[in-house]
């Protein structure tokens, strides 16, 4: 199974076994939750749901595009992760800058407004101070 995140429940299609199989049900039981699979011939196949999620024998056919563990691009979360003190100083500051455009404030919010702050050229209406 890949690494991508997926919405598990009916409907939710896998390749299991290398074989398409769709969940028709999902059952909590003492044991844990249960997943209930039919493949294309009617065949019914019954799995805890820790097995199925662990188990390299299924993966999971998404039904929209996202990201994957073995796309090529990586989310945004991941690439964030992996920067120097540097890169994560000129993100925050490119970030700064994104939210006082959108909201006239740096921390994107007036109740954390920073000293100067909205800034005439950024302040929403009626919040600019006197010209």
């Amino acid at each position: 199974m890949n690494g991508a995140g997926a919405r598990v429940g009916v409907g939710t299609h896998f390749r299991y076994d290398g074989e398409t199989v769709e969940v028709v049900e999902m059952t909590a039981t003492t044991a844990g939750n249960e997943v209930v699979f039919k493949d294309g011939r009617g065949r019914v196949l019954r799995l805890t749901l820790k097995e199925l999620l662990f188990s390299d024998r299924a993966e999971v056919i998404p039904d929209q595009p996202g990201p994957a563990a073995g796309g090529v691009e990586e989310i945004a979360s991941v690439v964030l992760s992996q920067l120097g003190e540097d890169g994560r100083c000129k993100v925050l500051e490119r970030a700064g800058h994104i939210r006082e455009v959108l909201t006239g404030f740096r921390s994107g919010s007036a109740e954390l407004a920073g000293e100067g702050e909205p800034r005439p050229e950024y302040a929403p209406d009626g919040l600019a101070g006197p010209k």
